[in-house]
């Protein structure tokens, strides 16, 4: 009777102290996270346009082209609500130039016909996220980044000119960005999400995420 008693009570100090500490593994904080996207930037889209432009004493005629950029991210969560990370992200985009006319330095008036530039977009940057929703199914964040835009651009023709003239077109950037995502977690690791952003490096994005 007294080891039933001793059992008994035993059990309940038992379940007490389980009651207290939730095991369930909604509440199990993954602290690494690494993600895989595709995105459209503005720049994206601008390059996939094709026409005839003006300005001052340049013009230019041309076929655009672009694909997805593609971005690698890793976070890591202090807990359920923040997180640190670092992203970055390659696109391809170009030019088929049916002309292009501008003037050099020196005032004179140069022109490239029937060439191609291929250009290369490359961005790093660090941001923070807070995750309003962050349970077994649902991650609802804002976010905040900063990084910098690298660009990489090589035309068909070699001239020192047209190297100058491209340069002081597409020259770095460093800008601050935020952004609003929502993840839904298809198992306890793995889920797909999407992104907005206002500013660099993208306007959406969309892709899936790795948590251990």
């Amino acid at each position: 009777m007294k080891k039933l008693i001793v059992f008994i009570f035993l059990g309940a100090l038992c379940s007490q102290a389980f009651a207290q500490y939730n095991f369930d593994k909604e509440d199990v904080v993954k602290h690494h996270q690494i993600i895989f996207n595709g995105s459209t930037s503005t720049w994206g889209l601008l390059f996939k346009l094709d026409g005839k432009l003006k300005w001052d004493t340049d013009s230019l005629g041309y076929n655009g082209r672009s694909t997805p950029a593609i971005q690698l991210g890793y976070d890591y969560f202090f807990n359920k609500d923040m997180s640190l990370g670092i992203i970055g992200s390659s696109q391809k985009m170009g030019m088929d130039i049916d002309y292009l006319i501008f003037k050099n330095p020196n005032e004179v008036t140069r022109r490239f016909n029937n060439m191609d530039i291929a250009i290369k977009r490359r961005y790093i940057g660090l941001k923070f996220n807070y995750h309003f929703i962050n349970d077994a199914k649902n991650d609802l964040y804002l976010g905040a980044r900063f990084g910098a835009v690298f660009w990489k651009i090589s035309p068909s023709v070699t001239d020192t000119d047209l190297d100058n003239k491209l340069s002081a077109s597409f020259p770095g950037s460093i800008l601050p960005s935020l952004a609003v995502g929502y993840k839904y977690k298809i198992k306890e690791r793995v889920g797909v999400g999407f992104e907005l952003s206002l500013g660099i490096p993208q306007l959406f994005s969309y892709g899936i995420d790795y948590r251990f």
